[in-house]
């Protein structure tokens, strides 16, 4: 195929892409949901375990990561056209209520919106509701993300074997990104200063399973509607003694024991 052609059929998948983003709000016979929320949250915080739980719901469909360039093809132009587009989804499968997850670098870095918190502000003035999703332990939140680039194992579940292989940290790296990471909630916080959210904790409402109809009954009272039995097949991908999972355990032990960070390796 020559050069030309596959530029043509790009040009043609890129106005296909861009013509659909929108295209669910020219069809009348979709409606909008009567409850809307974002879940505002990171990777590798639960989100999916978050959402499977969420959508066992009989009136609740929990959206993708709308934003990513996986699902959105490209750039977004017209941000909130595009999400009102998106929730119509919830119409087409005979659900009421909508929800999709959203990122602070896929508003900021990856679309590059200038005012992104703009969008955020402007969705709880239209009456979405917010959900806040989080991890407190960093270092094992930074080392998640360092292992899954390794195995490429992004979730385990039903009889999926986990990925044994373990791997040799980069200490300082490892440090720094954790530091990254706490800017990156306080500059969370800052864009939700002003907009009221439930706020969900990985540790203390995902990790555990014995929690999850728990939390999922939170969420649902958060959003009005009523409890609904919740299961997932999700489990956990990082091992609980980090000892099998990390190669030079020994040199990160003695890199953070003099660090504010040392207890979150136990």
């Amino acid at each position: 195929m020559s050069g030309n052609i596959r530029k043509n059929i790009s040009k043609l998948k890129k106005k296909s892409i861009w013509k659909f983003k929108y295209i669910s709000l020219l069809n009348p016979f979709l409606k909008y949901p009567e409850t809307k929320f974002a879940v505002y949250t990171r990777g590798r915080t639960g989100s999916t375990l978050l959402s499977d739980l969420m959508n066992c719901h009989k009136d609740i469909y929990s959206d993708v990561e709308i934003f990513n360039f996986l699902y959105s093809g490209n750039r977004v132009l017209f941000p909130m056209a595009y999400i009102e587009s998106c929730s119509k989804r919830a119409s087409a499968l005979n659900k009421s209520v909508y929800g999709f997850k959203v990122k602070i670098a896929q508003l900021k870095n990856e679309h590059k919106y200038k005012n992104y918190e703009k969008i955020l502000s402007g969705l709880h003035k239209k009456g979405w509701k917010f959900i806040y999703l989080k991890r407190e332990n960093y270092l094992r939140h930074k080392l998640s993300n360092l292992l899954i680039t390794e195995t490429n194992v992004y979730h385990l579940t039903g009889n999926d074997q986990p990925y044994r292989k373990k791997i040799n940290v980069d200490c300082q790296l490892l440090l720094d990104s954790i530091k990254f990471g706490e800017e990156t909630e306080l500059l969370e916080k800052q864009n939700l200063k002003n907009i009221p959210y439930l706020e969900i904790i990985y540790e203390r409402d995902l990790l555990d399973n014995s929690r999850h109809q728990e939390t999922a009954d939170r969420i649902f009272g958060f959003l009005g509607v009523d409890s609904h039995k919740v299961k997932t097949a999700y489990r956990k991908v990082t091992p609980d003694d980090l000892r099998d999972s990390i190669e030079n355990y020994d040199e990160v032990l003695n890199f953070f024991k003099n660090t504010k960070y040392f207890d979150l390796l136990k």
